[in-house]
């Protein structure tokens, strides 16, 4: 077990192969995004204090845990992490972090909730803590340079492709699937730029239905090994 650096496919550096932990926006904040629906805004913020934690099939005790302090506006908000995490090749120390969390707009009512990574300051909907690493950052240029291995398969490919289109089309730049789809240029018109958010959707269900049929499989090969 390596650490930061190790778990290679195609000289590449996995999210898998490096034992990745990822903290998705939406499974963190979903139970206080119900509280804030419909309530009076002379009481926000909503607060939530909870321990988050990741397991290992077969093993009853958690293999990592964090403290989370979420505070939530109506539009934004703030979350502290704190953990001392033992990771296979060296444990991460005491860490504090604090995470800024942003909305964007959904195109038929309410907002969509989005990190805004410590490092690079762009928006994202998972953070990422590989092993060797010390604090939850977002991937690609200024923060971890990790990539999927199931990137290297065709279907996944083309779903890449397609999200990288769309976001040329409105003048950003791609690095990953968790980048967040750039604001309306001032010189599209609103009806274009919302038509290219409804794909830009679309595309993001069909690569997680990909990724999670990828996963599906290797999990089942994973099983169908030992015995």
């Amino acid at each position: 077990m390596g650490g930061f650096g190790s778990g290679r496919t195609a000289g590449k550096v996995t999210v898998e192969g490096c034992r990745t932990l990822k903290l998705d926006v939406n499974r963190v904040t979903r139970r206080l995004r119900g509280a804030l629906r419909g309530a009076d805004t002379a009481a926000l913020p909503a607060v939530e204090r909870a321990v988050w934690s990741w397991t290992t099939d077969g093993e009853a005790e958690p293999r990592a845990r964090l403290l989370v302090t979420l505070t939530l506006h109506a539009d934004h908000g703030m979350a502290r992490l704190r953990f001392d995490m033992d990771q296979p090749s060296r444990r991460t120390g005491q860490r504090d972090q604090s995470v800024r969390l942003e909305t964007t707009p959904c195109r038929f009512g309410g907002v969509r909730w989005w990190w805004v990574c410590p490092a690079t300051g762009r928006r994202c909907a998972v953070l990422y803590l590989p092993n060797g690493g010390h604090l939850f950052l977002s991937l690609g240029p200024g923060a971890y340079r990790l990539g999927y291995a199931s990137q290297n398969q065709d279907a996944m490919g083309r779903r890449h492709g397609r999200l990288r289109r769309l976001h040329r089309r409105l003048g950003g730049a791609y690095t990953h699937a968790d980048d967040v789809l750039p604001d309306r240029p001032k010189w599209m018109r609103w009806r274009t730029y919302e038509r290219t958010w409804a794909e830009w959707e679309a595309a993001m269900e069909r690569h997680e239905a990909i990724w999670m049929e990828g996963a599906e499989r290797m999990l089942g090969r994973s099983c169908d090994d030992q015995f």
